[in-house]
């Protein structure tokens, strides 16, 4: 199955100047948790998630000035870490506190490598793209549907057989347990 025949293709997409309260005004009305920020071409150039607006609202801890040199010093990836959650945390619109690069794949994405981005990745939904443009989302729900559901997918182009659904079972589950051991190492 590929990733086109999975998403939903009805994605609620923001742009850059989308101002932080509308945002979330938006997952309230809309019962989601996360857009993509688009360009005016419809290429995606970041997420605004949940977090990212809680990162915006709760300030947090300042390290005083040796606990910053000394982060430098020794870490600078903890310094980078602190700048970009100061950054969202001063933001005002998408462009400001959004996750960027977003996670895409591509529509003729194979749903197994979808399934092993948003696993690895520990990610909520994933972007789907026809030539870098956005045409989909995928969520873990999906997934969830695909599984434990007789219900067909949203573009109706392939009706999931239990045949189909044992296959995509099995690939599931070995996709998993391969991530598993793979962390290990």
């Amino acid at each position: 199955m590929l990733a086109k025949e999975l998403m939903e293709p009805n994605v609620i997409s923001i742009r850059k100047e989308t101002p932080a309260q509308e945002i979330a005004n938006l997952m309230l009305e809309h019962h989601i948790s996360g857009f993509p920020v688009v360009d005016r071409l419809g290429n995606v150039l970041g997420v605004v998630s949940e977090l990212d607006l809680m990162y915006k609202e709760i300030k947090g801890d300042e390290p005083g000035i040796w606990e910053t040199l000394l982060w430098g010093i020794l870490d600078t990836q903890k310094v980078q870490g602190r700048m970009a959650a100061a950054k969202k945390y001063m933001g005002r619109t998408a462009g400001e506190i959004m996750t960027s690069p977003a996670l895409t794949v591509d529509e003729m994405d194979n749903v197994n490598k979808v399934g092993r981005l948003m696993f690895e990745e520990r990610i909520k939904r994933v972007f789907v793209t026809r030539g870098g443009s956005l045409v989909g989302v995928i969520s873990r729900s999906a997934f969830i549907r695909l599984l434990f559901s007789d219900e067909k997918p949203k573009q109706g182009k392939k009706t999931v057989g239990s045949a189909k659904k044992a296959d995509d079972k099995l690939n599931w589950g070995a996709m998993i347990r391969d991530s598993m051991k793979n962390k290990g190492k």
